[in-house]
């Protein structure tokens, strides 16, 4: 599996009491929010700020569960729930890889789209400021064991603007959310997934 797709599996929080606007807007966004789709833009950096990797695509959302990434750029790839089943194709490789929904750890950076309850339970959050009308949410890492130790989210009144991810190696992956719109109406099949004729298919039932 490449390294864009193991962005999705790995991530987990008290909650601060203190409920400023930046709060407001996540509870709204998790609350309110049952479907999105988006254009991303993602990078990897190493700790010394060196880009290591470009990539992106399109993003897909409806609660619960339901999720589509369809990158683009450098290379096709799909990770796609159905709320049960996850599937990640990658295109050139021509190789589908299969695994329940949940048998993926709860403390995924997926956990931070789909569930409030689930990301309290995983992180400790706290406010950052804002800055034109964008306000910064960080969320630490209540378990040592994450590959993300930190995450800090960009939200503003239309939805999720960043999602920005700290791992245990002191990468970052920065996600940037453009074209957002909030509450489309999807089609079903967005979220339905049938292997090509003829890739190699690992996992699943």
């Amino acid at each position: 599996m490449r390294k864009i797709a193991l962005t999705f599996f790995c991530l987990v929080i008290p909650v601060n009491v203190i409920a400023g606007e930046g709060r407001v807007l996540l509870d709204k966004f998790l609350t309110e929010t049952q479907t999105m789709s988006a254009n991303f833009k993602q990078t990897l950096k190493a700790s010394d700020g060196r880009l290591l990797q470009e990539s992106a695509g399109e993003f897909y959302l409806q609660r619960p569960g339901k999720f589509r990434w369809n990158y683009t750029q450098p290379y096709p790839q799909e990770i796609v729930s159905d709320g049960e089943q996850i599937w990640i194709f990658d295109v050139d490789l021509e190789q589908v890889t299969v695994q329940k929904q949940g048998l993926g750890r709860s403390n995924t950076p997926m956990a931070l789209l789909q569930n409030r309850q689930k990301l309290e339970q995983a992180f400790e959050i706290h406010e950052r400021g804002s800055d034109a009308g964008l306000h910064r949410i960080e969320l630490l890492n209540k378990k040592e064991d994450s590959d993300f130790d930190r995450v800090m989210l960009g939200l503003d009144e239309k939805g999720l603007r960043f999602l920005q991810l700290h791992d245990q190696f002191e990468q970052t992956t920065f996600i940037f959310f453009t074209e957002l719109q909030s509450n489309p109406e999807l089609e079903p099949a967005i979220f339905e997934f049938t292997p090509p004729e003829g890739v190699d298919v690992f996992g699943g039932s």
